[in-house]
């Protein structure tokens, strides 16, 4: 082995020699533009990292906004359930495909976001778990606030959702409508609050619309398409939110027994009350679906 390898270094090494020319030739080509580019973006992401969520000040970041929106689906979708009643499902499958791909692709482009800043956070920054939950210095960050804003606005289109399910003529189920409008305002007002730990229920319900809207895709372009995974997705979704309810009420105590610092946990205290009643309520909901769903028409196994 000694022989060869002596024999094929001096090939190796002339090689090297004859590309470095090349390539120190190609790095001086590109750096200009690369440096150029940087300067280009650097601007930009400065003003990101500095960019905030500011209350009443940022558009849709009031009070009418997000309860506005939330009166007026309800008053719609009656509108649209009385408008349709008895009639034939609408068809329109490539608006249905546009619409969930488009979810889809978006959740997983705010999905990969929000894990490069939270991998930059923990592995870079060395942020322990507990300060990425709790700490001001980890809300504090321009990127945070912009994903959690954009996926908030996110939660207004996906009220369509509701609008396509009434025009096929198919059952609205109270968790449906009532997830999509408290979702709204739980975003809303985690934004409101500041809540430091709301990364955790934006990072797992991105992912889990990533996957929900991709079978939904499916779904339109071949009726009755089969996806392994899709019987997991409401396990996956009530694990989403036992996860949730144990991160929230994490933050929500360190507070209390700190006696009641802000500094110990950032937040407030309408912030943790919105959230844990909320996603508690989502958790109750999805376990009564599941039971409802898979527990009753799986078959009785005979005595």
């Amino acid at each position: 082995m000694d022989g060869i390898s002596a024999g094929v270094r001096p090939h190796v090494d002339a090689a090297a020699e004859m590309l470095r020319p090349h390539l120190d030739a190609a790095s001086a080509l590109l750096q200009p533009h690369v440096r150029a580019a940087s300067d280009l973006v650097r601007p930009h992401m400065d003003a990101l990292m500095q960019w905030r969520f500011v209350p009443d000040v940022t558009p849709y970041s009031g009070w009418l906004e997000p309860w506005l929106a939330v009166a007026v689906y309800f008053v719609v979708i009656r509108g649209l359930q009385a408008w349709r009643k008895g009639k034939k499902p609408l068809k329109f499958p490539a608006i249905l495909f546009l619409h969930n791909i488009l979810l889809s692709i978006g959740s997983a482009l705010l999905f990969a976001a929000l894990a490069y800043v939270l991998f930059e956070k923990a592995f870079m920054d060395g942020y322990s778990l507990h300060n990425m939950i709790c700490s001001e210095q980890m809300h504090d960050d321009g990127r945070l606030h912009m994903i959690y804003y954009i996926n908030y606005f996110f939660k207004y289109y996906e009220l369509l959702d509701t609008v396509f399910l009434v025009l096929q003529s198919k059952e609205v189920l109270f968790l449906h409508s009532y997830h999509h409008a408290a979702t709204l305002i739980l975003t809303w007002s985690q934004q409101r609050e500041h809540s430091t730990v709301q990364w955790v229920p934006i990072l797992l319900n991105l992912f889990v619309h990533i996957l929900m809207y991709y079978y939904y895709a499916m779904t339109t372009i071949k009726k009755g398409a089969k996806i392994w995974w899709k019987k997991y997705l409401t396990s996956i979704q009530i694990s989403q939110f036992v996860i949730d309810v144990i991160a929230c009420a994490y933050a929500y105590t360190i507070f209390i027994v700190k006696g009641f610092n802000y500094e110990a946990c950032y937040g407030t205290q309408t912030g943790a009350i919105t959230g844990i009643l909320i996603l508690g309520s989502y958790l109750l909901l999805f376990i009564q679906f599941y039971q409802n769903t898979y527990k009753k028409s799986s078959p009785k196994k005979s005595d």
